[in-house]
This record gives C-alpha cells, sequence and structure tokens, in this order.
C-alpha cells in the first residue's frame, strides 16, 4: 500500500479538530450550517436533474435534522416549539426528496435560515455573559 493513502485528508482532520472542540452552541450552529449547505446543494441538483445526488443531500439534511430532534431537552418550553418545527421539516424534506420539485426547498430554507440565526444570536448573547432567554433557564 501506498504512503499517500495512508494520511489523512488535512482538510477532514481541521473540521474533526473542529467539532471535537466546539461548545454545545457552535456544535448546534454547525448542525444549521450542514442544513443550510445540503439544502442548497440538493436544490442545485434537482435544478440539473441530478436525483441521485439530490436524494443523497436531502438524506443528509433529514439526518441533520433527526440529530437536533433527538438533541432536545424536553424540560424546556421552546423545545416543544422545536420539536414541531424539526417533525415539519423532515415531513417537507421527505416530500421535497419524493417530488424532487426544488421550488418547495425554498421555504425549508427560509425556516432553517431563521432558526440558524436565532442560534447565532443566542451565541453572541452566551459569549457576551447574557442569558438568551428561554433557552436555558428552566420554567418555574
Amino acid at each position: 500500500m501506498q504512503a499517500q493513502y495512508l494520511m489523512k485528508d488535512p482538510y477532514e482532520t481541521y473540521r474533526e479538530q473542529g467539532v471535537l472542540t466546539a461548545g454545545p452552541m457552535e456544535l448546534i450552529l454547525m448542525l444549521y450550517n450542514g442544513i443550510h449547505k445540503n439544502l442548497v446543494l440538493a436544490k442545485r441538483d434537482m435544478e440539473h436533474k441530478d436525483t441521485e445526488s439530490a436524494h443523497n443531500r436531502l438524506i443528509k439534511t433529514q439526518n441533520i435534522v433527526h440529530e437536533l430532534l433527538n438533541s432536545l431537552d424536553m424540560s424546556f418550553s421552546i423545545s416543544h416549539d422545536l420539536m414541531a418545527i424539526y417533525d415539519y421539516m423532515l415531513y417537507s424534506l421527505a416530500n421535497i426528496n419524493a417530488t424532487k420539485n426544488a421550488d418547495d426547498v425554498d421555504p425549508l430554507l427560509g425556516i432553517a435560515d431563521t432558526l440558524r440565526e436565532a442560534w447565532q444570536e443566542a451565541n453572541k448573547l452566551q459569549k457576551s455573559g447574557l442569558e438568551p432567554v428561554g433557552l436555558y433557564a428552566a420554567e418555574e
């Protein structure tokens, strides 16, 4: 076996280190970035009639949404709202994958990007020492 096959891709090593050293908020943002990236690429694939690649990207997106859904802490009221949104996203992703209608991606992309922006703001608040209301405080 040649040495070149034994060497790991430096970019992959960098990404793995980023995941291993990221805090919970950064991990959530990485997941939302993955949703955005895969939806944009799936839409492009559908527009170019590459149904296999679109399917694979939509499955990756579903897996990411499942990860977000499984990581919810249901002791917080916002988790119930997020669960409903994630369920809707999974339903929409399945429909998009069945129909391969690229126009149906935009509303889902809007939802994902809005959630990503909210988590980015929560991350900024946390880093500044302020607690984002409703995300961490247990209900009375």
